[in-house]
């Protein structure tokens, strides 16, 4: 079973987000209620402390949670998963019109932790 822990590990051991991410969410979005919830019930590993993955990967499980109508788990609202005021992460290091675009338009569960991407970052296609 993939998770958002088992996506930290993946990071840790030279995986790229993109794919560990797309293959979470195939399996994340066939289930249902408690399956959903246990792939997002452990905390993620401690990855590189410069690194947006940690607060990204908190962000996900805090929407994908609060989008799939749970209980979003605890560890994700640690603020050691928040990126700093003064290092923001903007997806695609974008600039300009896309910049704004992600600075509006990305979700809450993003921006409160200093993370700017698409509203629909975690959608499959």
């Amino acid at each position: 079973m993939r998770t958002i822990r088992g996506i930290s590990r993946g990071l840790n051991n030279g995986g790229k987000l993109a794919l560990l991410m797309g293959d979470f969410l195939d399996e994340f979005y066939r289930q249902e209620g408690k399956e959903r919830t246990a792939r997002l019930a452990e905390e993620p590993a401690p990855t590189h402390p410069e690194s947006w993955h940690g607060p990204y990967l908190a962000a996900t499980a805090h929407k994908l949670a609060n989008d799939s109508g749970l209980e979003p788990p605890q560890w994700a609202f640690n603020p050691a998963f928040s990126l700093p005021g003064d290092r923001p992460y903007i997806a695609e290091r974008a600039t300009g019109d896309l910049r704004s675009y992600y600075l509006l338009a990305s979700p809450g569960e993003f921006k409160s932790r200093n993370i700017f991407t698409s509203p629909n970052c975690l959608s499959r296609v």
